[in-house]
């Protein structure tokens, strides 16, 4: 404690030389005066003193013949000296930690935990849509306010709470686990999805009223749900089965050589401001001069790294304008396929392909493409369903 007061007020290092020297050393012994870092020099001694015990040592110097010299000065007093007439340097950060300590309210920065990047994403962005953000102020009311719009917004949060601590917004928040699947037991029956050839029944509940090799109209009954015992009386079940057959179905789509969409021109309009404290700053913007498509992010301003209560909106518009597309015929045949084969795994996501034939035909500009499909797949369907 009593090193650290010295460094404090100071400490003066110095070189005594001639006279009676050795009776110097013995009189500030004498008096109180403590000389630390004793060192022998050519013709005397150096030593440290206090600073406040310096200005002591000149007249027992004068009564010994000794000549004092300072040599080196160490201590805050000598410290902020050094600095005198550039107080600024010492105000700045003083003035900077008090305002900092004032602001304490506004939101310096945001941290998620226990969501992943696209549960972050979606929740920043409601909060964005609420005024939160870096810069804002913010009250329990609105945090509240802001934490129902979150669950009200996101069906895969478990629960979202909203903590604000000295300019830290936390948001912490949990997935919320999926609720077991419960299947219907209505006793509803498995009718064909359409005309097939059945392969094999594998039945878990009801009744197969339909076996393998048999061929099948669309909106048969495969697996009935209602039994009757010997007794007449119906015994009721949930259908639930597999039902795998091969069919042949035809789809047909057609896909015109020429059609209009909308392209990027390679023009980009940006806008930027600050926003902080409710208030907002355009830095430029270069938005008014053409419409479309606009993509809008934010994010904290930062310096050297430091996150500041200020955010940064950045706005980036593409202009867009309808141009006329023309395909070759090999183009459009592969976009017409690429859509018959889209209704046919719409219709039967299981289906595997046995042979595929194709008929084309050219109507006023269009390719009209009917691709007929030997496939298997399964086949049941709830009645009604």
């Amino acid at each position: 404690m009593k090193n650290w007061m010295e460094k404090a007020f100071g400490t003066v290092g110095f070189l005594a030389q001639g006279g009676l020297y050795e009776r110097l050393i013995t009189a500030c012994a004498e008096a109180g005066v403590p000389l630390h870092g004793l060192r022998p020099a050519a013709g005397g001694f150096t030593a440290w003193v206090p600073l406040r015990y310096y200005r002591r040592l000149y007249p027992m110097a004068r009564r010994y013949h000794v000549r004092l010299r300072a040599q080196k000065k160490a201590g805050l007093c000598f410290w902020l000296r050094r600095y005198r007439g550039r107080w600024g340097l010492v105000l700045g950060p003083a003035v900077f930690l008090l305002v900092a300590a004032l602001l304490q309210n506004l939101v310096w920065s945001i941290r998620f935990v226990g969501l992943n990047e696209e549960q972050q994403a979606a929740v920043g962005r409601v909060l964005y849509s609420m005024g939160i953000s870096e810069g804002t102020a913010v009250t329990q009311q609105l945090l509240g306010a802001a934490g129902q719009a979150v669950m009200s917004g996101q069906d895969g949060l478990g629960w979202v709470s909203l903590n604000f601590i000295k300019g830290r917004l936390v948001v912490e928040g949990a997935p919320a686990i999926p609720a077991p699947a419960i299947e219907p037991n209505d006793p509803v029956d498995l009718v064909a999805a359409a005309d097939a050839t059945l392969l094999w029944l594998k039945v878990q509940e009801g009744y197969a009223v339909r076996q393998a090799g048999q061929t099948v109209a669309e909106g048969e009954v495969l697996v009935s749900a209602v039994k009757e015992d010997r007794d007449q009386n119906p015994i009721q079940s949930h259908a639930r089965a597999a039902v795998w057959a091969r069919l042949e179905k035809s789809y047909e789509c057609a896909q015109p050589l020429e059609f209009t969409a909308s392209f990027p021109t390679g023009r980009l309009g940006e806008c930027c401001r600050l926003r902080a404290a409710g208030r907002q700053l355009t830095l430029w913007d270069t938005t008014g001069e053409f419409s479309g498509q606009t993509r809008t992010t934010h994010a904290p301003l930062t310096v050297f790294g430091f996150a500041l209560p200020v955010t940064v909106e950045s706005t980036l518009l593409a202009e867009c304008q309808p141009q006329t597309v023309r395909l070759s015929s090999r183009a459009a045949r592969e976009f017409a396929r690429y859509a018959c084969q889209s209704a046919l795994y719409a219709e039967f996501p299981d289906a595997e392909l046995l042979t595929v034939s194709e008929q084309e035909r050219w109507e006023n500009g269009c390719l009209v493409l009917r691709q007929t499909v030997l496939f298997e797949a399964d086949i049941a369907r709830p009645k009604g369903g």
